[in-house]
């Protein structure tokens, strides 16, 4: 039975390795066009490039396994059943799902490689994509001067040059619009001039001749001047495009760790409790006091004397006229408004509070089985990929990539919609995340029934009709 196991094994790995680096080829080829435009626009180095194409392999490589294991499982026992190995199992004996065995135990240790990989290098590598990746687009995509066309890439300047000489760095008619403080703005006019630049391309130097610099004053169009120069040298700072670095201390929630989500899972769930309290403590106050036996309003008729009166005692001799009594109804109309009012802003408050910290545990309780149910779908795909295969008697790509495919869009299809669902509260996060994989695998046995049974698949159906 060893040396079976291993052979089934055996016959695993070839196909498994095709379809990891076959669809974490075509899922680089689908994230390339990305990059270019980043090389485009932005001028970065190829290195650069390359650096952001490994940091999002990570990803790619938590999709890709599960995929693989399923098409390794297909082509596998496509293969043995083509060639009649699987019919000569069966005479010798042997159960089906004894070969079966030690395909489940080779998928539960990539499961927990798998997840392994998703909790503790996947967040850090998640993160350090996103990080480059704001750092690329902050960067200033590179300047490319052409004739006669206005270059308005450099924060608080607009240059104009009818003519430039790219061996040489000569440019004519150069008009530059100087906006830096937008009170007094500048144009400067040269005849012709040179350009380069300076402090390791971070900076430009215009040095012109033969021209002007006209001032203008936005609050005094009196205040206009003009001077004339025979050589001019003009600094514009900040062109460079050069990449740089800058990390951040924040995570989002595929940036972190299963302990850090369940921690924040936890501090979300802390907060029911004296929300639910800053809830009801105030209505349970209100009611007790509105419908007590005795119920005197607060500030009225105290011996202390009246509000808004400038009575400052009230004895036996008093008289309480009908016009005192009737601004003490008014101010305990007013009491009881004011009252309510507050009453339900703090009920909104904690209500707002208890929906906020529910939005944050379905979010995070979502990408925390979305680390396990992803790596358990090779499982899931294994149990429904060996019955497939068996069924098919097709060796070969072509029946593998079909119901691979077919399998693949069911999958991601719920997952993606289940992550919506559970983010709307409408269903909770384990079953949006691991139903797909309850239900294929659930599939999966029961196809497995059939071929260790030796049954028609609507066999049961038919039974029942009759």
């Amino acid at each position: 039975m060893k040396i079976l196991s291993r052979y089934i094994l055996k016959e695993h790995i070839a196909p498994f390795l095709f379809a990891f680096f076959t669809i974490t080829f075509l899922l680089v080829i689908d994230y390339v066009p990305k990059i270019t435009d980043s090389v485009m626009d932005k001028d970065i180095s190829v290195w650069i490039a390359l650096e952001l194409l490994a940091l999002n392999l990570a990803w790619m490589l938590a999709l890709s396994v599960p995929m693989s294991a399923l098409v390794a499982t297909l082509m596998a026992f496509g293969r043995l059943t083509s060639d009649f190995e699987i019919t000569a199992i069966k005479a010798s004996g042997i159960n089906m799902l004894k070969i079966l065995i030690p395909v489940l135990m080779a998928g539960g240790v990539l499961t927990y490689g798998m997840i392994e990989f998703n909790d503790k290098v996947l967040p850090d590598l998640n993160k350090k994509a996103r990080e480059l990746r704001r750092n690329i687009s902050a960067m200033r995509p590179t300047l490319v001067f052409r004739s006669g066309v206005f270059i308005s890439d450099i924060p608080g300047y607009l240059v104009l040059i009818d003519k430039i000489d790219h061996t040489t760095s000569r440019v004519e008619n150069i008009r530059i619009t100087d906006t830096k403080n937008p009170s007094t703005p500048k144009i400067i006019i040269a005849e012709y001039g040179f350009l380069k630049m300076t402090d390791g391309n971070k900076n430009m130097q215009f040095d012109l001749f033969n021209g002007e610099i006209h001032s203008l004053d936005v609050n005094d169009s009196e205040n206009f001047r003009k001077v004339k120069f025979q050589n001019q040298v003009i600094n514009v700072s900040g062109t460079g495009s050069e990449l740089k670095r800058n990390e951040s201390s924040s995570r989002g929630d595929r940036e972190k760790s299963i302990a850090a989500m369940q921690k924040v899972v936890d501090q979300s769930t802390s907060q029911f409790e004296p929300n639910r309290k800053k809830i009801m403590k105030p209505l349970t106050e209100h009611m007790e006091y509105l419908f007590a036996d005795t119920f005197v309003y607060r500030g009225a008729l105290t011996g202390k004397g009246f509000p808004n009166s400038n009575d400052t005692t009230i004895t036996e001799d008093t008289i309480i006229t009908a016009e005192m009594i009737a601004e003490q109804d008014s101010l305990a109309v007013q009491y009881l408004k004011s009252s309510m009012a507050n009453l339900m802003r703090s009920t909104e408050s904690g209500k707002k509070n208890i929906n906020h910290a529910k939005e944050r545990i379905a979010k995070f309780e979502v990408e925390i089985y979305k680390k396990y149910s992803i790596p358990g779908a090779i499982i899931a795909f294994i149990l429904i990929g060996a019955p497939l295969g068996i069924m098919s008697k097709k060796k070969g790509m072509g029946i593998a990539i079909t119901i691979s495919i077919l399998l693949f869009i069911f999958y991601w299809a719920s997952l993606i919609a289940g992550e919506d669902i559970a983010d709307r509260g409408l269903l909770s996060p384990f079953w949006s995340m691991w139903g797909a994989n309850f239900i294929i695998g659930g599939i999966g046995i029961y196809l497995l029934y059939l071929v260790v049974t030796e049954k028609q698949i609507f066999s049961f159906f038919r039974k029942k009709i009759r």
